[in-house]
């Protein structure tokens, strides 16, 4: 009896929590359809003019397109920094490894704000390309998420296999990846999903170095302090459209459970 208690309220809760996370959401996607110029629930009506309109006010497709790129960049940089601070951490022993690997997570305890404050007051001082900036600040905000999959990942990795290869006659470099590389697939998924996500979406530390030209997020805040229509809301539903499809991609192909 007390334990049918338990799960009935266990899926009660359950329920409701999920509810406030996805509803939020549902109600965006409805407001991106109304008729009218006021953003509100339930629409005044169907319309996809505003679709049409995050074309036609012609203030987002340069923030997109550095969003873009700043992701893309900042993924390769992730990978390559991660992967290889990884076989560094797992595959040997040196002094200071669990010093090295608390400064990587670092970013992941200290608020955002401070971070972008932070670089903010030193690149004030040296002169260079906002873009390479921005770039330096999303590598360190995502490095850490990288990092946390990568190392699950090699820990289920044995060196046997690449050893064996090795011993067969493979380079180093071959035998890890011709053997131990395809064992990390799902992580360097993962890895490379959050990396992405993470860069193409931050706004809080972001809005304190962005210049002339900023990000999408950065240039949605804009828009919503001087308009109200619903063209954000359009947005936000295109962004949620592509992420669901992104993670219906990676289930089909290498299976969440071995993402997660």
């Amino acid at each position: 009896m007390k334990r049918d208690s338990f799960l009935i309220i266990s899926v009660v809760v359950a329920i409701v929590v999920l509810s406030f996370i996805t509803l939020p959401l549902i109600i965006v996607c409805f407001t991106s359809f109304n008729a009218t110029t006021q953003t509100v629930f339930p629409p005044n009506g169907w319309s996809l003019r505003w679709y049409s309109n995050i074309v036609e006010v012609g203030i987002f497709t340069r923030p997109f397109q550095v969003s873009l790129a700043l992701a893309i960049l900042c993924v390769f940089l992730t990978l390559s920094i991660a992967m290889s601070a990884t076989i560094a951490l797992t595959r040997f022993n040196f002094p200071g490894r669990s010093a090295i690997e608390g400064i990587i997570m670092s970013p992941l305890i200290v608020p955002q704000v401070i971070t972008g404050l932070a670089l903010l007051l030193v690149y004030s001082s040296i002169r260079g390309l906002p873009f390479i900036y921005l770039l330096v600040l999303h590598v360190i905000l995502t490095l850490p998420y990288a990092m946390r999959v990568l190392l699950a990942s090699m820990s289920r990795v044995g060196d046997e296999l690449e050893e064996a290869a090795v011993s067969l006659g493979a380079s180093r470099l071959k035998a890890f990846f011709l053997v131990t590389l395809p064992q990390i697939r799902a992580g360097i998924f993962a890895a490379t999903f959050f990396s992405f996500v993470i860069s193409f979406d931050n706004f809080t530390a972001t809005a304190f170095l962005v210049n002339r030209e900023p990000t999408l997020p950065v240039a949605i805040y804009g828009y919503i302090l001087s308009t109200s229509d619903p063209t954000v809301a359009a947005i936000a539903t295109l962004m949620l459209i592509a992420t669901t499809a992104l993670v219906l991609l990676i289930d089909t192909s290498i299976g969440l459970q071995r993402v997660t």
